[in-house]
């Protein structure tokens, strides 16, 4: 069998949410500081291991009805490749060694890293197939991961950063449920329950009114932090209607749309030099 399901397992391409931890020094301009180094790696290490158990636990809870669905069927789950029993190990290990690993970036990081797990674990069990509630509780995952990075890098996370985090977030959550929904058609409440009480028009609705929202509030924070780096905003308005028109093509996974979609990828590298020209010289 290899080595190969046990990376899928682990979903390494989702691993990229977890940057968000470096969003507050990263605007602070200390990001390649040797101190924040110091703290980074072991932060960003025990976010990814517990991101992976918790999609481990997910595969776990929704095995029969990934069985059923045309992509996720391959899942090394659903596919039989692991056994359950066999996961739940793997999920635990994950869970013990980041909490273990937190401990040692700060005395409160860890705090942060249970607070993740448990939105992960109580959306998976309680809140996936509650409309609306569903891409709160995934919008708070996010919430976490900024915090928990201010926490690590000792800095303050802005208030105008917090609110930007938090309408993006709800905006990637619903443009996820759009495309699911478009993708899925007729067969889209059999894979999500969810899905059934949502309309292609309310998430256009929470698309567009997110989205607006999101950019208004970056706009202010660009403003708050410095004046140079507000000539990001246009980069960040086009990221965003670049993104709804891919919702609406039925691609709504946002890790598939930054690493898949060439526009998306272009545009978000620009935005990244353009801040770091602006920050850090």
């Amino acid at each position: 069998m290899g080595i190969k399901p046990y990376i899928k397992l682990l979903r390494p391409s989702q691993w990229i949410k977890n940057l968000l931890l470096l969003f507050p020094p990263f605007f602070a301009g200390s990001v390649f500081s040797s101190s924040s180094l110091g703290n980074g790696i072991p932060a960003l290490i025990a976010f990814c291991l517990a991101a992976s158990g918790s999609y481990i636990v997910n595969d776990i809870k929704d095995v029969e009805v990934d069985r059923n669905h045309a992509a996720k069927k391959s899942r090394a789950i659903a596919n039989g490749d692991i056994s359950v029993l066999t996961a739940i190990c793997i999920a635990v290990a994950l869970f013990v060694l980041a909490i273990v690993i937190s401990s040692q970036v700060s005395s409160s990081f860890w705090l942060y890293t249970m607070a993740y797990l448990l939105i992960s674990l109580s959306y998976t069990f309680l809140f996936k197939d509650i409309v609306i509630l569903d891409i709160f509780v995934i919008s708070a995952g996010f919430l976490v991961r900024v915090l928990a990075g201010g926490e690590a890098f000792s800095v303050t996370v802005s208030n105008w950063l917090f609110m930007t985090v938090f309408m993006v977030s709800l905006f990637l959550a619903t443009g996820k449920r759009m495309g699911e929904l478009i993708h899925l058609g007729a067969v889209a409440h059999n894979h999500r329950k969810s899905l059934a009480s949502y309309s292609p028009s309310f998430l256009d609705g929470i698309l567009w009114f997110s989205a607006s929202s999101a950019l208004v509030m970056y706009s202010l924070y660009t403003i708050e932090q410095s004046s140079g780096l507000f000539y990001t905003v246009p980069l960040a308005a086009f990221g965003l209607l670049r993104y709804i028109y891919i919702a609406k093509k039925g691609k709504g996974d946002p890790t598939e749309a930054l690493i898949g979609d060439r526009q998306v990828m272009v545009v978000g590298i620009v935005w990244f030099l353009v801040i770091c020209i602006v920050t850090y010289s």
